[in-house]
């Protein structure tokens, strides 16, 4: 086991991006050696791929760069008396944040100006083999599906803005505007939290995506043909409680605070890099609350693993393709294209 198949990032400018052999990374004390399983695809992989400088920027990193941040694997190697032990599969929170200033000391590491990201600026999990620290990798409650592993990360983006930050009542009625996987996690997540309806939003290209949404339980809107606004008050006279914006629309948070109801609030996810103009005069007098949601913290993490065990059959309806390591660039364009909802890639 001298070599492995890695997809890596080659260089900083669009594509670059190949298969390519490259040694088994070593572990040292402290981390573990996984063989990957599975690894997803996220939006962001999409942008390091065509190296759009507003995502890029944000990582810097050395090449050659093994992308993919949501994967999962099976324990090859590890300490004695580690965490975890070899032949368990572990899902990998890929966040590693400084551990010394005052955002990580506070239990906060996504706010690290430090923080580190597998797969943007340090190796990440679409590869044969991965070497992660030991307090990254989390084993499945007893009972739960090991297929899911591969889907905890981006549902614990979900479920930090659903249970930590923005929260439902039950009774509510919430909105999701973009029906992403993210979005239907957080169509999921907010099911379980009692919300009476939730709508979830998404383009004529997100067809297939908004059939899913209404099989979980949502109401669909496709706002090519209904009006995003109007639909909500239909069923909801006084807007939604609480709504989510996942999509990065610059024109979603003025839709958002248009739907909302008095003294609801907005969950804010979408990494929006152009500019967005919101009137306060609403804001100021409905008192509507507006609130960011970046990833998670590491407690996130011990948190949702019950609601997976509970949601975990659901969770695995997202996945509608499944494809080979070297199948990269498809299942990229495919993600470009929204044609699916997760994808995965397996060694």
């Amino acid at each position: 086991m001298k070599s492995m198949k890695a997809v890596a990032k080659l260089a900083p400018k669009p594509g670059a991006l190949e298969l390519v052999d490259l040694p088994v990374p070593k572990r040292r004390k402290g981390e573990v050696l996984l063989r990957t399983l599975a690894a997803g695809i996220c939006g962001t992989d999409v942008s390091l791929w065509h190296w759009r400088e507003a995502i890029a920027a944000t990582y810097a990193p050395d090449f050659p760069l093994i992308l993919g941040h949501e994967f999962a694997g099976e324990v090859v190697e590890c300490d004695a008396n580690a965490r975890v032990s070899v032949g368990d599969i572990v899902a990998v929170n890929p966040q590693v944040g400084c551990g010394q200033c005052i955002c990580c000391l506070q239990g906060r590491p996504a706010l690290c100006d430090k923080r580190k990201f597998m797969g943007g600026n340090l190796p990440g999990g679409w590869a044969e083999y991965a070497v992660v620290p030991e307090q990254n990798c989390y084993r499945l409650l007893e009972g739960t599906d090991p297929s899911v592993a591969p889907l905890l990360e981006p549902f614990t983006v979900a479920y930090h803005a659903v249970c930590e930050r923005v929260q439902p009542r039950p009774g509510d009625t919430v909105a999701v505007i973009g029906a992403g996987p993210i979005g239907l996690f957080i169509l999921l997540l907010a099911k379980a939290s009692g919300a009476e309806k939730v709508f979830v939003s998404g383009l004529g290209s997100d067809a297939g995506r908004l059939r899913l949404a209404e099989g979980l339980g949502a109401i669909p809107i496709n706002v090519d043909e209904q009006d995003f606004t109007e639909t909500i008050r239909e069923f909801s006279p006084e807007g939604a409680h609480v709504i989510y914006e996942t999509s990065a629309s610059p024109a979603a948070l003025k839709q958002a605070v248009q739907s909302v109801s008095k003294g609801g609030s907005i969950g804010v996810l979408g990494l929006c890099h152009m500019e967005s103009t919101l009137e306060s005069l609403p804001i100021v007098t409905r008192e509507i609350s507006i609130t960011g949601s970046r990833g998670y913290n590491d407690i996130t993490w011990n948190r949702m693993l019950p609601m997976v065990k509970m949601l975990s059959s659901d969770m695995l309806k997202l996945v509608t393709h499944e494809l080979k390591l070297e199948q990269y660039e498809t299942a990229l364009n495919r993600v470009e294209e929204r044609r699916g909802a997760k994808i995965l890639l397996r060694p």
